[in-house]
């Protein structure tokens, strides 16, 4: 996998246990393969308080965060309509399923095409660019590049996490633990 070697648990217990053909047949779609290990491994919550990875949960609950296609909104607003190269047919975003946000409002998601997960395109919108970017890569390679400091141009807005050689993922278990300690994990 790659990951286990640049990211570490944070404190307590990481990862999900997924009932997959549940959660497959309620989103229509197979998730890859990589995501499931990490799912597994870690699961929901936040790499360095920057990026928060969310889980498939079969509910139509819109208070629930998950993964989840892009809002009709944010699919019809023309801010989100901007692509950077490589081009990607403008059809692209009713196909994205998002696993992932920053705390800078970016967020990273799967284009859905073809029938093979594992072959799905990664899509980053970057805040700090107003655009969407594909990059042919799966969510942990894409992780465990932007961590390793392996991209030409940091995909995400905040730079704070390229490069890092040891990030910490907290679950939001320990998260939510912690702040009832009234503790905030990420003041250094």
């Amino acid at each position: 996998m790659g990951l286990e070697h640049v990211l570490t648990p944070f404190a307590g217990a990481a990862g999900d246990v997924v009932d997959w053909a549940t959660v497959e047949s309620a989103y229509g779609t197979e998730f890859p393969s990589d995501y499931k290990e990490f799912v597994r491994l870690f699961g929901h919550g936040t790499i360095e308080g920057r990026i928060a990875t969310l889980i498939p949960v079969a509910t139509s609950d819109p208070m629930v965060r998950r993964v989840a296609p892009l809002s009709d909104r944010m699919k019809s607003d023309p801010v989100y309509q901007r692509w950077t190269e490589p081009p990607v047919e403008a059809r692209a975003l009713d196909r994205i399923l998002v696993w992932g946000e920053t705390d800078s409002s970016d967020l990273l998601g799967w284009i859905t095409s073809g029938p093979d997960p594992d072959a799905w395109s990664l899509a980053v919108w970057a805040r700090g660019d107003a655009a969407w970017t594909a990059y042919s890569c799966g969510m942990v390679g894409f992780l465990v590049r932007l961590l390793r400091g392996n991209f030409a141009r940091c995909p995400i807005s905040d730079t704070s996490l390229v490069g890092v050689p040891h990030a910490r993922f907290l679950h939001d278990r320990e998260e939510e633990r912690l702040a009832e300690e009234g503790l905030y994990p990420w003041d250094d």
